[in-house]
């Protein structure tokens, strides 16, 4: 407080009210706001929040990235999809993009999206990844795959589901019923 009086009394009001709010001011990021993401998002968010695609650099500095491969604040109604997540959700559909990552970049926007949703459930992780895996054939559809690129890519969704339910219980719903995914038939 002393530094703060004794600014103001050297320099005046101007310098004081620049050295504050520069100490209050949230940092400012560059995060990028990719359209055919929020587009996706809005349906199953009915239209609620924004999807943030950080740099690499961003999201190593920011802290909540250490928590997941992407986080929702739903006060404040946005996402911040991780580099991984948002180059999967960006390359759905497309050859050079590995099948997982497409998986994942799919999956998490999609439950992200739910989070996104005011509906009672928005904090329940169990019935948001229900939700996610439900929609999860139609997500990626809508990130530009095919019905069979859908189809070849769901596999690799209940593979990360499983995979995220092991490790943390809470996203697991137990009266969710998980479309079943069926091998595709042969012919020849």
């Amino acid at each position: 407080m002393r530094i703060l009086r004794s600014l103001e009394s050297s320099y005046g009001p101007a310098l004081l009210a620049l050295v504050v709010a520069l100490v209050l001011a949230p940092s400012a990021t560059a995060y990028e706001v990719p359209s055919e993401l929020n587009e996706v998002a809005h349906v199953y968010s009915l239209g609620v929040g924004e999807i943030r695609c950080p740099t690499r650099a961003e999201w190593e500095a920011d802290w909540a990235s250490s928590f997941g491969w992407a986080y929702t604040n739903v006060r404040m109604d946005y996402t911040v999809l991780g580099p991984v997540v948002c180059a999967g959700a960006l390359g759905v559909g497309r050859a050079d993009v590995p099948a997982w990552q497409q998986a994942l970049g799919a999956l998490v926007l999609a439950h992200e999206a739910f989070h996104l949703r005011h509906w009672r459930f928005r904090r329940n992780e169990g019935k948001v990844e229900c939700q996610a895996l439900a929609n999860f054939r139609d997500a990626t559809q809508r990130l530009g795959a095919s019905a069979a690129q859908a189809e070849e890519l769901y596999p690799y969704a209940l593979a990360l589901h499983g995979y995220k339910v092991r490790l943390f219980p809470q996203y697991r719903d137990p009266k969710c019923v998980i479309p079943p995914w069926e091998p595709p038939t042969t012919t020849g």
